[in-house]
């Protein structure tokens, strides 16, 4: 009996996530770190590429760091992106800085590492499923390269994965030892 119990508790679906849950797990987070897992496919890609990320989020600043299979550092504080390479050498998005499109890539990826709804909605229509939230863009989206985003949460409401696809590519993110 208890083996039964077991089995259907391990089988049961999540359930369905709520913007309340989602707004009250995540508002006014001051900080979030994980273990990311990110695999890249697409159309020009000759095979899946496994990257492991060590990511580090703060209102004031996001840390990307690549830790295989290339070592590399992306950063970015407020409309600033810098991006270090192995030996430490940087180069700064200096020009595009001021490109409307790169200010709106740079505000979504912050809004969406925070899994920040308000800002979320400006651009994306939102579906609520078991588990998770999948975003399509709003027409007159700034984010139109992007076909869908999908997030999934594990039984806590805690960001469990994500997955971002456009026309040409499809990237799915694990977040593993997550800490806020």
């Amino acid at each position: 009996m208890l083996g039964l119990l077991i089995a259907v508790a391990l089988t049961a679906s999540p359930a369905r996530l709520t913007p309340d849950a989602v707004r009250a797990r995540y508002s006014g987070i001051r900080s979030l770190s994980a273990d990311v897992v990110q695999v890249k496919e697409g159309r020009f890609w000759a095979r899946p590429l496994e990257s492991r990320v060590r990511l580090r989020y703060t209102p004031e600043q996001i840390v990307w760091e690549a830790v295989s299979p290339v070592r590399s550092t992306v950063t970015i504080e407020g409309d600033r992106l810098v991006v270090s390479d192995a030996a430490g050498k940087t180069r700064e998005l200096g020009a595009l800085a001021g490109d409307p499109r790169v200010v709106a890539l740079l505000g979504f990826i912050r809004s969406l590492i925070s899994v920040d709804l308000d800002a979320l909605e400006r651009d994306f229509t939102i579906r609520y499923g078991d588990g998770e939230l999948v975003a399509t863009p709003r027409d007159g989206s700034r984010l139109k390269l992007f076909e869908s985003i999908r997030l999934r949460f594990d039984a806590r409401d805690d960001l469990a994965g994500m997955e971002l696809v456009t026309a040409t590519e499809r990237t799915r993110l694990s977040f593993q030892n997550v800490e806020r």
